[in-house]
C-alpha cells in the first residue's frame, strides 16, 4: 500500500521559515519500523501519522517519529497534521489521541489554535545540576519531563553554548532554557539530542512548562513566544487555570508532496 506524504512549515505563515514538519493520513498502523523508515527518509525534524478512529470523524489516533525513534507529545508535529486535516476536510475542531495524551486543535484558515496540557515543577523530584551546567549560573531550574534552566536575560539564552554529548546523558527528555523579555515575552532555545534533534526550530510541547512557569512569576495570562533558534519562528500562548491555548500558522509546501510505501 501507498500513501501520501505532505511537508508543512509550521510556526510560520511565510513558506521559508517556521519548523518544517512531514506528515501521513494513513488507513492502518503499519509495523513501527515501516513508519521509522518513513520517517528517516523524510529526513524533517518530525513525522506525523494519523489514523481515523472509526464512527468519530474528528478524532484520529496520531504518533511523531524523528529521523531516529518515535518521541511523544510532538506539538509541531500535531499542528502539522492538522493542517493536513485542514486541508483534506476544512475548518474544524479536531483532536489527535496518543498514548502519551490527547491533543486538540481548532483548525481555521486564518491560525490554528491547540491545547496543550500544563506541566508544573515537581519539588520532590528535583535533580541535582551536573557541575557544566552550573556554571551557566542560571537563577532558577526545574523539571518537568525536561530540564528548565532560567538564565538571567534574553542575552544569557542566546549565547547558551550546549553541550551535546552531556545533554544526551541527561534522563530529562531535553534542556531548556528561557528567560523573560518585558513586557510581555519570553524567550527560549530546546536540546533534545537524545532523540535526534540536536537544537529544535519551534517546539510546542516546550510551552507546556514555560508557559505555567512564568504565569506564575508574572502574573500574565498571555505571552510572545520567540525561540531564538536560527529559523524565524513566532507563536502566542494564553493561559488560564483550566487551559493553555497555542496559537500560530502552518503552511503547505505541495512541491514536496510524494507517494510512501506503507508496508515493508
Amino acid at each position: 500500500m501507498e500513501a501520501q506524504l505532505y511537508f508543512f512549515n509550521v510556526f510560520t505563515d511565510k513558506p521559508k521559515s517556521g519548523n518544517p514538519a512531514a506528515c501521513a493520513l494513513l488507513s492502518y498502523w503499519p509495523a513501527p519500523d515501516v513508519l521509522q523508515a518513513i520517517a528517516s527518509e523524510a529526513k524533517q525534524v518530525v513525522t506525523a501519522f494519523i489514523v481515523p478512529i472509526a464512527d468519530a470523524p474528528s478524532q484520529y489516533q496520531i504518533r511523531w517519529f524523528s529521523c531516529v525513534q518515535e518521541i511523544n507529545l510532538c506539538g509541531h508535529g500535531t499542528l502539522a497534521a492538522a493542517a493536513l486535516v485542514r486541508q483534506l476536510k476544512g475548518e474544524g475542531c479536531y483532536q489527535f489521541l496518543s498514548q502519551h495524551g490527547e491533543l486538540e486543535v481548532t483548525a481555521s484558515f486564518a491560525a490554528l489554535q491547540m491545547i496543550l496540557p500544563q506541566w508544573f515543577a515537581c519539588p520532590e523530584t528535583q535533580t541535582e545540576l551536573p557541575p557544566a551546567l552550573l556554571a551557566c549560573q542560571s537563577i532558577d531550574y526545574f523539571q518537568t519531563r525536561d530540564l528548565v534552566l532560567v538564565l538571567a536575560d534574553e542575552q544569557a539564552v542566546q549565547q547558551f553554548q550546549p553541550d551535546f554529548a552531556l545533554i544526551q546523558q541527561l534522563k530529562q527528555h531535553a534542556l531548556i532554557v528561557t528567560a523573560f523579555s518585558s513586557p510581555d515575552t519570553y524567550v527560549l532555545r530546546y536540546f533534545a539530542p537524545r532523540i535526534g534533534i540536536n537544537e529544535d526550530i519551534a517546539t510546542g510541547s516546550a510551552q507546556c512548562s514555560l508557559a505555567p512557569y512564568w504565569f506564575k512569576k508574572t502574573g500574565r495570562t498571555e505571552f510572545k513566544v520567540r525561540q531564538l533558534s536560527l529559523t524565524d519562528a513566532s507563536f502566542s500562548v494564553a493561559i488560564n487555570t483550566q487551559q493553555l491555548l497555542l496559537q500560530t500558522q502552518a503552511v503547505n509546501l505541495p512541491h514536496l508532496t510524494r507517494l510512501v510505501a506503507t508496508t515493508a
